[in-house]
């Protein structure tokens, strides 16, 4: 059968921290490091991912950003398509649609010469 083992160490022993110097508190200190441990684990991780949140949300911001510049700049190269926004740049370089059709050049090519 196990044996029931009763702690005598009171309360108000554990505030005074009799605990951590009577004899056999080598088991205490071990298991009050493994505590201290695990908090610094604990606190470590935490900040480790607050960090990776905030860099995800400043990622994501930027994301955003870039895809509404990519849609103003797309937007935009859409209108400049447009024949008449190139009539109109092209008119403040001097640059005129004429009435009168182009001539067609046609050089023959002869397999002696004349």
């Amino acid at each position: 059968m196990a044996k029931n083992r009763k702690s005598n160490i009171s309360i108000k022993d554990i505030f005074k921290g009799k605990f951590l110097v009577e004899e056999g508190s080598a088991r205490n200190w071990g298991f009050g490091l493994y505590l201290i441990f695990l908090a610094f684990v604990a606190i470590s991780s935490s900040h480790w991912l607050e960090k990776k949140v905030v860099e995800i949300n400043r990622l994501n911001e930027e994301v955003a950003n870039l895809k509404s510049q990519y849609t103003d700049a797309h937007r935009e190269l859409m209108k400049m398509q447009l024949e008449p926004e190139i009539r109109k740049q092209t008119e403040k370089m001097g640059i005129t649609i004429t009435e009168v059709q182009p001539y067609v050049l046609i050089k023959e090519v002869y397999d002696q010469e004349p």
